[in-house]
C-alpha cells in the first residue's frame, strides 16, 4: 500500500496480516495499529457503559440503532475518529456512528481494524462494528457539511505533546512523527456547533476550553474532561465566547 505524505522513516507494513505504522528509523517506538477486539476494549465492552464519562457527556446509552439510520436521534458524528477507540465505545453503548478521520495514514489503520473486526468470529463484536461508519478521508469541516443530521458531534482534537518526559507513549509519539507540528482538528468546533444541538469535545483535565469557547456544562474525569457545548442550528451561529 503507497500513501502520500509519510514523513522520513514511517511506513505502512504488514505484520501478521494486520496493517501496522512504524518508525524504521526508530526501532524502539514500536508499531501502531487498531485492534477492537484488543484486552482493554473487552474489558470495557462488559462494564457497565453508562458509567464511562464519555457516555455520560453525549448522553447516555442509545436503543440500538438499525444500521441504515444515519439520520437523527441516535446518531453521533465522531469528526476526529483517530484510531476509532471513543467511537468504539459509542456504539457498544447503541449509538450509531459516523466516523470522521482526514489523515489518510490513520484512515487506512482505522479500515484495517474495522474490516479485521467485522470478521472476527464475535457475534456480539459484529453487531457493535455495524453500527460504526467509516467515511473516506477528506477534510473534516468539508464532511461535517456533507453527513446527514445529527444528534451529537463528537470531537477530540489531537494537538502537539507539551509534556516533560523524554518519550510520550509509543502510539502518541508514532502520531506526532506523522502529523509534526500540525493540530488535528482545528476549526472543527465553530463549524459543529452549526450542524448539530450538542458538541462534545474532549480536553486534558487541566487544559483550557478549546479555541476559547465558553462550555455549556462539563464532565471531569481522571486524565480527561468533556466539554459540553449547546449548538445553534437554527440561527446557523458560531460559538458563544465570554
Amino acid at each position: 500500500m503507497t500513501l502520500p505524505h509519510l514523513p522520513a522513516g514511517l511506513a505502512l507494513i504488514y505484520h501478521d496480516d494486520i496493517l501496522s505504522l512504524v518508525d524504521e528509523s526508530d526501532p524502539g517506538a514500536g508499531r501502531l495499529w487498531v485492534d477492537f477486539n484488543c484486552a482493554e476494549l473487552r474489558f470495557r465492552r462488559r462494564q457497565a457503559l453508562a458509567r464511562e464519562y464519555l457516555i455520560k457527556a453525549v448522553g447516555g446509552r442509545r436503543p440500538r440503532q438499525h444500521p441504515d439510520n444515519l439520520a437523527g436521534e441516535g446518531h453521533i458524528i465522531d469528526a476526529t475518529a483517530g484510531l476509532g477507540q471513543d467511537a468504539f465505545i459509542l456504539a457498544c453503548a447503541g449509538w450509531q456512528v459516523s466516523l470522521v478521520e482526514q489523515s489518510p495514514v490513520v484512515h487506512a489503520l482505522l479500515a484495517d481494524g474495522l474490516q479485521r473486526a467485522a470478521e472476527a468470529n464475535d457475534d456480539s463484536l459484529q453487531r457493535v462494528i455495524a453500527r460504526m461508519t467509516l467515511f473516506e478521508p477528506v477534510d473534516a469541516r468539508q464532511r461535517l457539511m456533507e453527513l446527514p443530521p445529527a444528534e451529537v458531534i463528537y470531537l477530540d482534537p489531537m494537538f502537539p505533546e507539551r509534556e516533560k518526559s523524554a518519550r510520550v507513549k509509543k502510539n502518541r509519539f508514532l502520531l506526532q512523527r506523522l502529523h509534526g507540528d500540525k493540530g488535528q482538528g482545528e476549526g472543527l468546533l465553530e463549524t459543529a456547533l452549526t450542524l448539530a444541538a450538542k458538541v462534545v469535545v474532549k480536553r486534558p483535565r487541566l487544559a483550557p476550553p478549546l479555541n476559547g469557547g465558553v462550555p455549556s456544562a462539563h464532565i471531569p474525569g481522571k486524565t480527561s474532561r468533556f466539554d459540553i457545548y449547546v449548538g445553534d442550528v437554527n440561527n446557523n451561529r458560531a460559538m458563544t465566547r465570554s
